[in-house]
C-alpha cells in the first residue's frame, strides 16, 4: 500500500494530517513524519515514500531543496507542498519542480482529505502491487477492478470535454449510479470534483510552465466555455487564472 512522508516543522500541522487521514478512512503505510527538509531527504532515501506533503519553508534546508533531491532520485514520488497565503513564488518554483498540488495554510481537512484520497486512488490504479483500503473480503487484482478502471479510464481521458459519468460507467462495466455510489466510496469524492480537481491542477501547471494563452489552457484541460474554465478555477484556487500565472505583486520600490 502506499507510503506517506508529512514534512513540517509546526507538530500540530503533522498531527492534523494523521486526523484527516484517520477520519477518512485513508490507509498510508508506512506512515512517516520528519521536521525538516534534512530529516525528509533521509527518511525518502530510507522508505522511497509515495507521497510526501512538505512545507516550503522550514528551518535549515527548505521544502524546494528538499523536494528537487528527493524527486531526483525519486521520480514517481508524488510532493505536494504547503504554503502561507502571500507564498505564491515558492508555488510557482514548486510546480515547476513537478510538485503535483499545493494547500495553503491554514489547512482546510475536506481539501486535504479530498486530495489525499484522489493520490491513493491514482497510486493504487498505477501500481497492480498496492493495496486498497481494507475490506472484509481480499480485493481482485486492480485490473479487475470497476473503480480503479474508471479512475485510470478518467486519468487518460480528463482532458476530453465530452466525457461524461456514462461514458466512465461504461468503459468500467458498471451503471452510472452503481459506479458514482461506489466511486465516492473508495476514492472518497465524487466523480465530478474528481475530474475537476485534475483539469484544474494541469491548468495550474500550465500557467506556470507554458506559454499558452487561458483561452488555450482552458481548452487544453476540457474547458471549451472559458467562463466555465474561470468560474471553477477561481472556486478551487481562490484566484482567478491571471492572477495565478502572474503570481504576488511586486513591493513598490521605495
Amino acid at each position: 500500500m502506499p507510503g506517506l512522508l508529512v514534512v513540517d516543522d509546526t507538530p500540530i500541522v503533522r498531527s492534523t494530517v494523521r486526523n484527516v487521514i484517520e477520519r477518512a478512512g485513508i490507509t498510508f503505510d508506512p506512515l512517516l513524519e520528519a521536521c525538516n527538509g534534512d530529516e525528509a531527504v533521509a527518511c525518502a532515501r530510507r522508505s522511497a515514500p509515495d507521497v510526501v506533503l512538505m512545507d516550503i519553508r522550514m528551518p535549515g534546508m527548505d521544502g524546494l531543496e528538499a523536494a528537487a533531491i528527493i524527486r531526483a532520485e525519486h521520480p514517481e514520488t508524488r510532493i505536494v507542498f504547503f504554503t502561507a497565503y502571500g507564498e505564491f513564488a515558492y508555488v510557482q518554483r514548486a510546480l515547476k519542480l513537478g510538485a503535483v498540488d499545493y494547500l495553503l495554510k491554514p489547512l482546510r481537512p475536506a481539501a486535504l482529505g479530498d486530495l489525499l484520497a484522489r493520490l491513493a486512488a491514482e497510486i493504487a490504479t498505477a501500481d497492480p502491487h498496492a493495496a486498497r483500503p481494507p475490506r472484509v473480503e481480499p480485493a481482485a487484482p486492480t485490473r479487475n477492478d470497476p473503480v480503479a478502471r474508471a479512475v485510470a479510464y478518467i486519468q487518460r481521458n480528463y482532458k476530453s470535454a465530452s466525457i461524461s459519468l456514462g461514458e466512465v460507467a461504461e468503459a468500467s462495466h458498471l451503471s452510472p449510479s452503481h459506479l458514482a455510489h461506489r466511486f465516492r466510496k473508495e476514492v472518497g469524492t465524487g466523480y465530478q470534483h474528481y475530474v475537476t480537481g485534475l483539469r484544474i491542477g494541469a491548468a495550474r501547471s500550465l500557467l506556470v510552465t507554458s506559454d499558452l494563452s487561458i483561452p488555450e489552457i482552458a481548452e487544453e484541460v476540457g474547458y471549451p466555455n472559458l467562463t466555465n474554465f474561470y468560474r471553477l478555477f477561481q472556486r478551487e484556487t481562490g484566484m482567478t487564472p491571471a492572477a495565478f500565472r502572474r503570481g504576488p505583486p511586486r513591493p513598490a520600490a521605495g
